[in-house]
């Protein structure tokens, strides 16, 4: 057991006990939510056909995020809802870097508390803003074709940009490939750590980027969309979008397996037109 260090919150203890135990095999689906309402829904629903659940962990929002959550679970029996007691002190704050590492109010807790939930063989650690793209299916496939070899999946995700998703960030315009992963589900393998100014999934064990699998809406979000952390954003179109991962791939090399450039399922516009 991982005790929470304030005890009136011993109900969000971790059992580790538990979360040792075998799992039946799937993948879930765990999503850390606060204040996302502006695309939860669609980010859920695109992860739902590649998921055996998907294990929504809800902190206290000032929007309808848990409203939201509420009703995909009446939609979808895959659907689970864990609500967190606190906000918990982001990677923006400066108690990340001094909360106990087993504190409620620690976000590296709470991510593994959120963990912990999960009831299959294999985690798609995501968040309420990325919208699952069709390639996923290929890290599926390798999941059942080795159901029980302990791996860290990577995913690169588009950084999509403007008000209505039309854009992309040519300053910024992937991700490093690390930060949406499919791992296996025990905490001897996966478990949240504090390194540097993030939180951070220690895999003990091989790793693999599986390449393009989804798209980041975080540039298209109230008060990022005309221009956010001083990046330049540009048409989302084939001609930018292979622009500009040219300029960023000479300097931050491509960690996946398929086309550097940008493989078709990043045009799959339907789910961008419905994460609006």
């Amino acid at each position: 057991m991982c005790e929470v260090l304030e005890r009136q919150f011993s109900d969000y203890d971790l059992d580790l006990d538990k979360w040792h135990e075998k799992k039946p095999f799937g993948i879930s689906g765990c999503f850390r939510l606060k204040n996302e309402e502006q695309f939860m829904t669609a980010a859920v629903l695109s992860h739902l056909p590649y998921l055996d659940e998907a294990v929504l962990a809800v902190q206290p929002s000032t929007d309808k995020t848990m409203e939201l959550a509420l009703e995909l679970a009446k939609q979808d029996e895959r659907v689970r809802v864990y609500p967190y007691p606190v906000e918990t002190h982001f990677i923006d704050t400066p108690e990340f870097f001094t909360d106990p590492l087993n504190s409620v109010h620690s976000f590296v807790y709470f991510s593994n508390w959120a963990l912990s939930k999960c009831r299959y063989s294999w985690i798609a650690k995501t968040e309420g803003d990325v919208i699952c793209l069709s390639s996923f299916q290929k890290i599926v496939d390798e999941i059942k074709a080795n159901p029980d070899r302990p791996r860290c999946y990577g995913r690169v995700i588009l950084n999509v940009a403007g008000e209505h998703a039309e854009k992309v960030s040519a300053t910024n315009p992937r991700n490093g490939g690390w930060d949406e992963c499919v791992v296996w589900n025990n905490p001897d393998y996966s478990f949240f750590t504090r390194r540097s100014k993030w939180e951070v999934l220690d895999f003990k064990g091989a790793a693999v980027c599986m390449g393009w699998s989804g798209l980041h809406m975080k540039r298209c979000k109230k008060g990022k969309e005309f221009g956010w952390n001083n990046e330049v954003y540009v048409s989302f179109d084939r001609e930018h979008v292979r622009n500009a991962l040219r300029a960023f791939n000479a300097h931050s090399p491509y960690p996946g397996i398929d086309n550097p450039l940008g493989e078709e399922c990043l045009y799959e516009k339907t789910l961008v037109t419905e994460a609006q």
